[in-house]
């Protein structure tokens, strides 16, 4: 079982990931492919002429603010548009490929309470439909699974009110790689992996204890990857890999040691 991740950035250019996938189902490998979409949001949100906001917790992520139009942004974009295209590759690719949103009883959310930090002060939002994952319903997965099926999956998650939340993608797919009890977690990104000084100085292997240190000099981006690492690996993943998924074949060079291999 490979839980994998693809950033919305490199999306629409899935076709090597695809091929590659579909040789390792053939090989009897059960994959699940969870996927972002920042960028298809916030070109979605400019075409309605909205202006993106952002805000910064006191520990340094950057968040997207998503008020109730940004979310019908995201749904239209990342649920639709975005899981859509991967499906479609994937399938050209000839696997069997089937879409899914997170909000069909697979990811559960509670809706968060955002601290922003702003000129040194913290500020409460509360028009924000980002959500904390409460727990993952497998089932639906793993019936997709038996079935050789591969599931796409768009981090949208299901709130207590029935409201669709924004959840991390890089942190839903950890979330539903331990609960699916995954060999690997495999999180594309566009570098080779994680670097002491970048560009310079490739990580190739890593225990988790060394996170919280490298977390230090990490970009935000990267810093939410080693969070998803982390809680991976604390959950029980055997092994988590952080590596590019711009080159051909991604997936096996991975496999075969590129990037940045975690280990508890």
């Amino acid at each position: 079982m490979l839980v994998m991740k693809i950033g919305g950035s490199m999306a629409d250019n899935a076709g090597s990931l695809a091929s590659d996938i579909a040789a390792l189902v053939s090989s009897g490998e059960k994959i699940v492919l969870v996927h972002g979409g920042g960028p298809q949001v916030t070109a979605l949100d400019k075409a309605f002429g909205r202006e993106q906001r952002y805000i910064y917790s006191k520990d340094g992520f950057k968040s997207r603010l998503t008020d109730e139009k940004t979310m019908q942004s995201f749904v239209m974009a990342v649920g639709g548009g975005v899981n859509t295209s991967l499906t479609l590759q994937l399938r050209k690719a000839g696997v069997d490929a089937v879409g899914v949103s997170g909000a069909s009883g697979i990811i559960f959310a509670k809706r968060k309470i955002l601290v922003s930090v702003e000129n040194g002060k913290e500020k409460m939002i509360r028009d924000d439909y980002s959500g904390k994952i409460s727990r993952i319903g497998s089932a639906p997965l793993l019936a997709l699974l038996e079935r050789r099926l591969v599931p796409v999956v768009a981090p949208i998650a299901l709130g207590e009110e029935f409201e669709p939340l924004n959840v991390d993608g890089d942190r839903a797919a950890a979330a539903l790689a331990v609960s699916l009890k995954a060999e690997k977690l495999m999180l594309f990104t566009d570098v080779e992996g994680y670097f002491r000084n970048f560009p310079n100085d490739l990580v190739s292997k890593a225990a988790a204890s060394e996170i919280p240190g490298f977390q230090k000099g990490a970009s935000a981006g990267m810093k939410r990857k080693l969070v998803a690492v982390s809680e991976a690996l604390a959950g029980g993943v055997p092994e988590a890999v952080i590596c590019c998924g711009t080159k051909e074949k991604p997936a096996s060079g991975a496999l075969a040691g590129a990037g940045t291999h975690f280990v508890k």
